[in-house]
């Protein structure tokens, strides 16, 4: 059967794209199989790099929303964001925080699977949802096809959203040449010290969920925020080392906590899920910043390796810039938990040179892996609100824009 629009994937990202597609269209959502597998940044397998199955990683994303909007690698404007975020949480007020460094944490984190099935009951037979493997993608005069097992499926468009290290190897195995760069960027996530004597976050609980403070460095290339030091949190350095499972895809990350008998992770914990406990004596400072070519990406049998001068690189930086009066610094200046947000796995410049991702081209890459830098900020929600909007903007109809409404009626 022909569709209109192909999407390959079934994360965040392709949820974006699925949702900037005309809802008159007839699209096919190539997912992989329900039951997928994890490869992971460390031999331990304590932190997940990605998730093969259907939903991606974004099945288990912790749902940060960044309002500063630092490297905005999309188009949309600020009514643009709004649109797209009041569709999933229609009574969270953040209009009048954008540009400014807030994270608002919802209560309920959007999970993809779950939306595309919500999307493809709204659609009916326009919406198909095969959770099966793209093997390869063909390019001819009137579009392009992309083969699964067994099966043949043709559209002008096909959108890639397969992830930074799931779009490499479904490129080269169609198009016959490498597009992996051999490194690939992430954010690393590092702790600054101790700080005393400061006002608690001022948090705002809302309807949708909590609105966090955060800052930016000087040069707006790290993002610092404060969690309560309980317990032995205290002591400096034991929270970073107690933070192995800050990363583990769950479901239920207070009650994993818990079984590690933690009171301090608990109390952050608590505090980063529901806003709880948020006064205290003493805080953990904590940085999020771009680790630039972190990882060697494609060395046999390890999805990634970690480069240690690189994400050094970026975590000193980050102390460099931090903001905060009379810090304890840390002493345990390589210590790092990998953020999980991989991008830049791809040269878009290649792409371009072989006649992919090009404006004429039907092969287009919606996904992480072509961005070359996503700044200090979450980049989950930016990123498949920059899917949705190119999707939309390719098949532009005559609506201006920012005013055309989402393709399916907003839902609490």
């Amino acid at each position: 059967m022909d569709f209109d629009d192909i999407v390959i994937g079934s994360g965040l990202a392709a949820l974006g794209a699925v949702l900037g597609t005309d809802a008159q269209h007839r699209v096919l959502v190539i997912g992989n199989p329900a039951l997928g597998s994890f490869e992971y940044y460390d031999e331990r397998q304590t932190v997940p790099c990605a998730y093969s199955g259907a939903g991606g990683l974004g099945n288990d994303w912790h749902g940060v929303i960044p309002t500063g909007w630092r490297n905005n690698f999309g188009q949309a404007q600020a009514d643009g964001y709004m649109r797209l975020l009041q569709y999933f949480y229609p009574h969270a007020e953040l209009a009048s925080r954008l540009q400014a460094p807030w994270l608002f944490v919802p209560w309920r984190a959007i999970r993809p699977r779950a939306e595309l099935a919500r999307l493809q009951k709204a659609r009916g037979d326009r919406l198909t949802l095969s959770y099966e493997t793209a093997l390869r993608i063909a390019v001819d005069g009137q579009g392009a096809t992309v083969a699964t097992n067994g099966t043949t499926h043709r559209a002008p468009r096909v959108w890639v959203a397969a992830g930074a290290l799931g779009t490499p190897p479904l490129l080269e195995a169609s198009f016959g040449r490498s597009f992996a760069r051999g490194l690939v960027s992430d954010h690393a996530f590092c702790y600054i010290g101790q700080v005393a004597g400061v006002a608690a976050p001022a948090l705002e609980h809302t309807r949708e969920g909590i609105v966090f403070p955060a800052r930016y460095s000087a040069a707006g290339d790290a993002l610092y925020t404060l969690r309560p030091a309980r317990f032995a949190f205290r002591r400096l350095d034991h929270g970073i080392e107690q933070r192995a499972v800050f990363g583990l895809p769950t479901g239920n990350a207070v009650a994993k906590i818990a079984r590690r008998a933690s009171p301090g992770l608990l109390t952050e914990a608590f505090f980063n899920r529901f806003g709880l406990f948020a006064s205290a004596p003493l805080y953990s400072a904590y940085a999020q910043v771009v680790a630039r070519d972190g990882y060697a990406y494609g060395k046999p049998g390890r999805p990634v390796q970690a480069r240690p001068a690189a994400l050094r690189a970026a975590t000193d930086s980050a102390r460099a810039g931090q903001p905060f009066e009379n810090l304890v610094a840390s002493r345990l200046p390589d210590a790092y938990i990998p953020g999980i947000h991989l991008h830049h796995s791809i040269s878009r410049a290649d792409l371009v040179a072989a006649g992919i991702d090009t404006e004429e081209s039907p092969v287009k890459v919606v996904d992480a892996s072509t961005l070359d830098d996503i700044g200090p900020d979450h980049h989950s929600f930016k990123m498949m609100l920059a899917a949705h909007d190119r999707v939309r903007n390719t098949n532009a109809s005559p609506t201006p824009p920012g005013t055309r409404p989402m393709a399916t009626p907003s839902h609490g």
